[in-house]
């Protein structure tokens, strides 16, 4: 079982009403298991989503045939659980003899011996599971083969944010139809005695609250819908010192690779009109990839400021950066980039599409200052706090 974290619970309860565990939906997922299967050539593959004690196949090919018919393993048995727990893509050449999951009941039970896996992003940042190809033999993986998993990972996982929507509106939309039933049916009924003069004097006072109390009702109703589709309140009282947090978060990973991280705040403290949460995933993913894109003895510079009614900071590497084909793909899910990271790390090609999502969401934008050939060098801007607008 998974430590039951508050993220992890989130995530759970995301996974929960996300309706994929109850294997009712329109998404037929096992083709798509099957044709990956065929043209990696391997034995097995999976779309699983990690509960909190077990792994469910929301699609699969090549599992024997009493897990294929529960379409489900125990959570001990996994491999792709990890893929949750670490966010990122899993390589396992030969289980056998890979400390990380030599002792996992799969290996001796179910044969699993290669792995690769890519983790499935929900719409809200939550990784549901993984899509993942499992051989029987070792194997060494190579980066075409990597690369279209990634592929597959990424028409998966746009079924999945589809069917999310779909199954989102439909909740609103039913909401909506109960409870707005009964405040229309006292206007309704109170316009009916007004159009037929039927009133007493002493009842039109009465009526008159009920109709504001319907009204007030559908307005609640209404503003509630409205919060669906917001992020989280809140504020971050100084940017600098949230930023300054996740740059010791990475502190460790960039001295390993000789990096050095520069700091440059013209503007201290900085409060900004944007939740903490959202802040800081965006500064987890863009600073991670500064780690994992810039050469040994490099440099990651951040700076932060205000313009007008908005405050920014900006995260610098003095990596490959990006070429003109990238352009048009560069915030798109899953998307194979030009550069290569320079600690043979796997790119899942998630982190700046979720840093896009957050940042419009959130009212805030996301610019890629650089061009062509020079290292990356992004600017992310959000509305200022109230004590500096």
């Amino acid at each position: 079982m998974f430590n039951h974290s508050s993220s992890d619970q989130a995530r759970l309860d995301s996974l929960t009403s996300s309706g994929l565990l109850s294997g009712k939906t329109d998404m037929d997922f096992d083709r798509v298991t099957a044709l990956a299967a065929r043209m990696l050539k391997v034995p097995a593959c999976l779309v699983t989503l990690v509960d909190h004690d077990r792994q469910v196949f929301a699609g699969a090919c090549g599992i024997p045939e009493a897990y294929a018919e529960k379409r489900e393993t125990p959570l001990s048995h996994s491999f792709c659980k990890h893929v949750v727990t670490l966010r990122r893509p899993l390589v396992i050449t030969d289980a056998r003899t890979d400390p990380f999951v030599m002792s996992n009941p799969a290996v001796t039970e179910l044969g699993v011996n290669a792995y690769l896996g890519f983790p499935l992003v929900a719409p809200d940042h939550h990784i549901y599971g993984a899509f993942c190809v499992i051989d029987v033999k070792p194997r060494e993986w190579t980066e075409e083969e990597i690369a279209l998993i990634r592929d597959f990972t990424a028409i998966v996982a746009e079924q999945i944010e589809l069917h999310v929507a779909k199954r989102r509106e439909r909740t609103i939309t039913d909401v909506l139809i109960h409870d707005l039933r009964s405040p229309l049916s006292s206007i309704r009924l109170i316009s009916g005695l007004l159009t037929e003069q039927k009133i007493p004097a002493d009842r039109l006072q009465a009526l008159g609250g009920t109709l504001t109390d319907s009204a007030e009702r559908i307005a609640h109703l209404l503003r509630a819908v409205e919060d669906l589709h917001r992020d989280e309140a809140g504020g971050c009282r100084d940017l600098g010192r949230l930023l300054d947090s996740h740059m010791n978060e990475i502190g460790d990973t960039a001295l390993e690779k000789g990096l050095s991280l520069r700091r440059e705040y013209t503007a201290y403290p900085l409060p900004i009109a944007t939740a903490e949460w959202v802040i800081g995933q965006i500064a987890e993913n863009l600073l991670g990839n500064a780690v994992k894109f810039t050469p040994r003895g490099g440099e990651i510079r951040v700076t932060i400021g205000s313009e007008g009614p908005s405050g920014f900071f900006t995260i610098e590497d003095n990596g490959p950066g990006f070429q003109a084909d990238d352009y048009p793909r560069l915030f798109k899910r899953y998307a194979r980039l030009s550069a290569l990271p320079t600690g043979n790390e796997i790119s899942t090609g998630l982190g700046l599409s979720i840093v896009k999502r957050l940042a419009d969401r959130a009212g805030g934008s996301v610019t890629l200052l650089s061009k062509p050939g020079e290292g990356a060098r992004f600017k992310v801007s959000f509305p200022l706090g109230l004590s500096l607008r």
